[in-house]
């Protein structure tokens, strides 16, 4: 017997999308249901010819991509884990202390370090009021510059009333982004006594690191850096955390990059490209390329990490661990740029050094205020959510709309604020710069994921306690 379309069911099979992967078709739907069929059981899904009772019917039902009342409450309780941003407010908050930098990387998303400004104290006690105005029990606070280390007296005040004033007992994360170049003994031991999170720039070995990371003199800083953040991990037993930037000068050098991590004991590194924002907007023909440039960069590094890992040498790339997150278990890693509806606004705010508030930290560097939802200052947080450019925002950040035949689109999302400024449209076109590149990330992990069985098992390393960190942060 085969299932009957034609009358009424006691089952669905909700709208699907499938691409060939290896010898497989992956096949997915709006839930986040997928599965790897071979040809001849894709023929049968893909007809509705399916035998009732049979192995691959009962297979289906269970992946979820065959809806009845025996499995449809286990399918939107994963929906619902799975997309856990749509049902909470704002957890990132990022406060821009100071526009000063003592650098001048040719990359910089910001304004290159030409501007003196700075947060003051009174803008800092509106930023913990939002911090705590959310209905979010998980909050981060992040500091962001030109270089926070600049405007020490602010980032200690935020630091030290940020813990003082969490009377509603919320989990609080404080989070420094620095290039550490002015982290001395006394900053080092504040921030470890306040359980502030470190963060900086590690482009890779020196002769990458120093082509664009350098100071107002053009003396490169990887030395420096190194000797900063070897002073941090002796004082403090803790690890900086690192991240490279993708230029035009790393993109021939993926394996030294992944070495350099390895080296500085790093368990995973972020491969993310270079956008054109901000001061890196005067210097793109130096720094900048194409999509293909990076998915090429992209798919080398990759297969370097994958060979490390299958020959006993650990490091993740976290995009891939993010999309891991969300394929495999089936939990919302809160990850801005994949999340659906865009996380703009939602999932992050940013404030500026005069109060402004933006949706993102990309938004303030646009040079424009187009992006702006107002002052922190005389507005509160449930205003700022009811304005109409951050619906507009929301409204093209819906990928269903535009991407809804990518058999990725039940985990992908959209930045419109980046692609704004790489593609001057907030709703992205089907060839654009960061969907060309994130649809290449996911099909890079699908392919080793429906390959050889020891590539699953480092991938099931990497999600390794994931779930329940999630959950943590409910």
């Amino acid at each position: 017997m085969t299932f009957d379309m034609t009358s009424t069911p006691a089952f669905s099979i909700l709208p699907f999308n499938s691409e060939k992967i290896n010898d497989k078709y992956l096949v997915s739907n709006m839930m986040g249901a997928w599965d790897a069929l071979s040809e001849a059981e894709f023929r049968q899904f893909n007809s509705l010819c399916l035998q009732e009772g049979s192995s691959l019917s009962r297979r289906l039902q269970e992946r979820g991509l065959i809806l009845d009342e025996n499995n449809i409450l286990r399918v939107m309780d994963e929906y619902r884990r799975l997309n856990a941003n749509l049902f909470t407010d704002t957890s990132l908050h990022i406060a821009v202390v100071t526009k000063r930098c003592n650098l001048r990387c040719n990359y910089c998303h910001a304004e290159g370090g030409a501007s003196s400004e700075d947060m003051s104290i009174e803008t800092a006690t509106r930023v913990l009021q939002y911090l705590f105005d959310v209905r979010n029990n998980n909050v981060t606070l992040e500091f962001q510059g030109g270089e926070p280390l600049l405007n020490w007296p602010v980032v200690r005040f935020l630091c030290e009333h940020a813990r003082k004033f969490n009377t509603l007992g919320k989990n609080l994360n404080i989070v420094l982004v620095t290039n550490m170049l002015l982290m001395d003994d006394e900053k080092i031991r504040f921030l470890a006594e306040h359980n502030v999170g470190v963060c900086t720039s590690v482009d890779g070995p020196a002769d990458i690191h120093d082509q664009c990371r350098k100071d107002v003199g053009g003396r490169g800083s990887h030395a420096q850096l190194m000797e900063k953040i070897e002073r941090f991990s002796v004082h403090t037993g803790r690890k900086v955390y690192m991240l490279p930037t993708i230029t035009k000068y790393s993109l021939a050098h993926p394996e030294k990059i992944v070495d350099e991590y390895l080296r500085l004991g790093q368990g995973e590194i972020a491969l993310r490209p270079v956008n054109k924002i901000g001061y890196a907007r005067n210097h793109w023909d130096e720094i900048g390329y194409g999509s293909q440039e990076f998915n090429d960069f992209y798919t080398r590094a990759f297969g370097y990490i994958m060979k490390l890992n299958t020959s006993g040498t650990h490091i993740s790339e976290r995009i891939a661990r993010t999309i891991l997150t969300k394929v495999l278990l089936k939990t919302d890693p809160y990850y801005v740029n994949m999340m659906n509806p865009s996380g703009d606004g939602r999932a992050v705010m940013t404030y500026g050094v005069d109060g402004g508030c933006y949706p993102t930290d990309e938004a303030r560097m646009l040079g424009d205020d187009m992006f702006r939802l107002g002052s922190i200052v005389d507005e509160g947080y449930d205003h700022m959510l009811n304005k109409e450019n951050l619906l507009f925002l929301l409204s093209a950040g819906c990928s269903d709309l535009w991407n809804y035949r990518s058999v990725y689109s039940p985990w992908m999302g959209v930045d419109p604020v980046v692609n704004y400024a790489m593609e001057k449209n907030v709703v992205p076109k089907g060839d654009s710069r960061l969907q060309h590149v994130l649809t290449h990330q996911f099909r890079t992990v699908f392919s080793y994921l429906l390959g050889d069985k020891k590539y699953v098992e480092v991938f099931q390393r990497w999600t390794q306690g994931v779930g329940d960190e999630q959950e943590n942060q409910k």
